[in-house]
C-alpha cells in the first residue's frame, strides 16, 4: 500500500524527467543547426571574398596585360628592325683593300711640278744624351711620341691608326674604326717599329729600309696612290732611314745616317720626292718630334731642338 501511496509521485517525476530529456535534445539539436548555419555562412561570405579576390585578380592581370602589351609590340618590332638597321650597318662599312706596292724595280723617279719651299731649320740646342732611349728626352720636355705599347708597332696621326702585322700594314680610319687598307711593301723589320708611313688625300707615302751600310736601291721614300695602284713618286737612295718622318705642308722631314757615313736631316718635297735641303748632323736621326714650330731630334748620342720657319 505504502509502494502504491508514492507511484503518483513516482510517475510525475519520470514524465518530468522526459521532458528534460527531450528539451535538453532539442536544445542540442538546436545549437547544432546554428553552429552549422553560422559555418555555412562563414563559408559563403569566404567563398564570396574569394570570388571577388579572384575576380580583383584577374581584372589586375587583365590590366597589367594591357599595360604589357605595347612593350612587347615595341621588342617585337625591335627585332623586327634590328636586322634592317645591321644591314645597313654593314652596307655603310667600306670594303677593306689588299694592295701590294712592288718596289723591286722602281728607280728613283720624280714628277714634274713646282718645287715646294723647304723650310729654315736652325739649331737652338746640341747636347750629348749620353746614349739614352729617346722616350726619356722627350718625357722629361713634355713631348708624346705617336707610337703605342711596347713594341711600337701602332701609331696614329689625326685622321688614321697604322698597325704593323707581321710583314703587313693596317690603316684604320679614327672615329669609325674601318680597316680601310692592308698595304704589303718591302722594308725592313727593324723599322717596321715607328711611325714611318702617311696616309694623306689617298696618297700613301712610305719608307723602304734595309737595316746596314748604302748599297743601292735602299733606304728611300716613295708616294703611292693607293686608288689607282700607281707609284707617284720614289726618291734618292740613302735619304731615309730614320724610324719615323714628319709631313708639314708640302714638305716630308726624314733623316738618315749610319757608323761611318754621313748624318743628315732631309727635306723632301712631298707632290715630287726631289730632296729640297740636308742639315748636317753628328749622328744619325731616329727619331723626330714636331710642336710648336720647333723640332726635337733624338739620335744616337745627341739631342738637337731645331727651330722651323
Amino acid at each position: 500500500m505504502r509502494k502504491l501511496k508514492h507511484l503518483p509521485f513516482i510517475i510525475l517525476c519520470m514524465l518530468l524527467s522526459g521532458c528534460g530529456a527531450k528539451k535538453n535534445t532539442i536544445s542540442t539539436e538546436t545549437a547544432m543547426q546554428t553552429s552549422e548555419i553560422e559555418l555555412k555562412g562563414e563559408t559563403e561570405s569566404s567563398s564570396k571574398n574569394a570570388t571577388e579576390t579572384t575576380a580583383k585578380s584577374s581584372s589586375e592581370a587583365d590590366t597589367e596585360s594591357m599595360t604589357v602589351s605595347p612593350s612587347e609590340t615595341d621588342l617585337d618590332t625591335d627585332i623586327e628592325t634590328s636586322p634592317v638597321a645591321n644591314e645597313d650597318t654593314e652596307n655603310n662599312t667600306p670594303e677593306t683593300k689588299y694592295i701590294t706596292i712592288d718596289l723591286s724595280t722602281a728607280r728613283e723617279t720624280h714628277p714634274t711640278g713646282d718645287a715646294a719651299a723647304p723650310f729654315d731649320l736652325k739649331i737652338v740646342s746640341e747636347e750629348e744624351n749620353g746614349i739614352d732611349f729617346a722616350n726619356e728626352w722627350y718625357d722629361r720636355k713634355g713631348l708624346s711620341l705617336p707610337m703605342i705599347g711596347t713594341d711600337w708597332n701602332s701609331f696614329y696621326d689625326d685622321n688614321y691608326q697604322y698597325l704593323w702585322s707581321g710583314e703587313e700594314l693596317y690603316i684604320y680610319e679614327n672615329g669609325t674604326g674601318n680597316c680601310l687598307y692592308v698595304l704589303t711593301y718591302p722594308t725592313d723589320k727593324w723599322y717596321i717599329n715607328g711611325n714611318n708611313a702617311c696616309l694623306k688625300d689617298g696618297i700613301f707615302y712610305g719608307a723602304s729600309v734595309t737595316n746596314g751600310y748604302a748599297q743601292p736601291d735602299t733606304c728611300f721614300m716613295f708616294a703611292y696612290d693607293l686608288e689607282n695602284n700607281k707609284l707617284l713618286w720614289r726618291s734618292a737612295d740613302q735619304t731615309c732611314n730614320s724610324m719615323n718622318f714628319i709631313v708639314k705642308n708640302n714638305v716630308i722631314i726624314c733623316g738618315y745616317g749610319f757608323t761611318s757615313e754621313d748624318d743628315y736631316l732631309y727635306q723632301l718635297d712631298l707632290h715630287t720626292g726631289e730632296v729640297l735641303s740636308r742639315l748636317t748632323l753628328k749622328k744619325q736621326p731616329d727619331l723626330l718630334v714636331y710642336q710648336d714650330n720647333t723640332l726635337y731630334v733624338h739620335t744616337y748620342s745627341y739631342n738637337y731642338t731645331i727651330e722651323i720657319k
